[in-house]
């Protein structure tokens, strides 16, 4: 009995695990057949849930909400003066360019928003093809239907088997996880709780060095130093303390991937491939915490696969046991 080798088309013998032609492994595409075939896998897996769901909206939500406030910027600027008054505005702004923004992103190729592309989750109609726009436009319109009904809408998504929103109910949709067919088996991915605790940790020492700094204060003043020179220390020691904030992080993770407080949980941060990130890859990994608290996406790392947060993702870094 032979099969057919997906990289290369030629016919092998059944029982070969690795293409004698193009080295092609078949643990992959067994690991994914496999899983498919697992009767608990429609019900568990195949849906998004309630947290994915959310992560992905809230990121749209910052998305979207970043660019009305750069449109009220001009509007402000050249047209009239923004106010609490007439803030309706930002409303009448951001509402059609979310619903537009969403129902364009799921007639695309990526089933989905960004949130929901970040997240490998998309938009499909009730016979699991992609929506057109029409149903599309439809589904992200009854999201005010959601809005009315005090978020109870959106909580529908958390009720299984099928956790549709109330939105997906009235346009007959479901938003479910891609398949993806490699699966990381090398790496041991850190909980979430160890990844809080190294944080907390890091917090903690970043805290005490900026707070011994800024201390220094009295010590400064001790000294027969001129006013200038006063100024100068007095001055340094904030630029110091923001050179420690931004640069703690990166500096230990280019070196080793690990910080004092990744150290002490024994975990660290490498790419997907294992290696250790550089130094301008971390920092810029650290500029998207940002993005995991303004749209919670450190949530996201209780739901992926790989235990990831949205600044995870979208850096393609990983954080694993040593």
């Amino acid at each position: 009995m032979q099969k057919g080798c997906p990289k290369c088309g030629r016919m092998i013998d059944a029982n070969v695990t690795n293409c004698p032609y193009c080295n092609y492994s078949f643990k992959d595409i067994d690991n994914f057949f496999k899983k498919v075939s697992d009767d608990n896998y429609i019900e568990n897996e195949k849906y998004a849930g309630f947290i994915k769901r959310l992560v992905a909206g809230l990121f749209d939500i910052f998305l979207i909400g970043t660019i009305t406030y750069l449109i009220l910027i001009l509007i402000n600027n050249y047209l009239i003066k923004i106010s609490a008054s007439n803030f309706y505005i930002a409303l009448i702004i951001f509402i059609p360019l979310y619903i537009l923004y969403n129902s364009i992103c799921e007639r695309t190729a990526w089933q989905g928003s960004i949130g929901k592309l970040i997240l490998d989750i998309e938009v499909v109609d009730e016979y699991e093809n992609p929506v057109t726009f029409p149903i599309a436009l439809k589904r992200n319109l009854a999201k005010i239907v959601n809005v009315l009904t005090i978020g109870i809408g959106f909580i529908f998504s958390a009720v299984p088997p099928q956790k549709q929103a109330l939105n997906d109910k009235l346009a007959h949709t479901y938003v479910i996880n891609k398949l993806i067919m490699t699966e990381e088996t090398t790496l041991n991915f850190a909980s979430p709780i160890k990844r809080f605790v190294a944080f907390v940790i890091d917090i903690f020492i970043i805290s005490l060095i900026c707070y011994g700094l800024l201390a220094t204060n009295n010590l400064i003043r001790a000294f027969n130093f001129s006013q200038i020179t006063i100024n100068v220390l007095s001055d340094a020691r904030y630029i110091l303390c923001l050179v420690v904030i931004f640069f703690y992080f990166p500096f230990s993770e280019s070196r080793t991937g690990s910080t004092m407080g990744k150290g002490t949980m024994h975990i660290k941060v490498v790419k997907l491939n294992g290696e250790i990130q550089g130094f301008i890859g971390s920092l810029i990994r650290e500029l998207m915490l940002v993005l995991d608290y303004v749209t919670l996406g450190f949530l996201s790392s209780f739901v992926t696969p790989k235990k990831q947060t949205i600044k995870d993702i979208l850096t393609r870094t990983v954080v694993i046991d040593r």
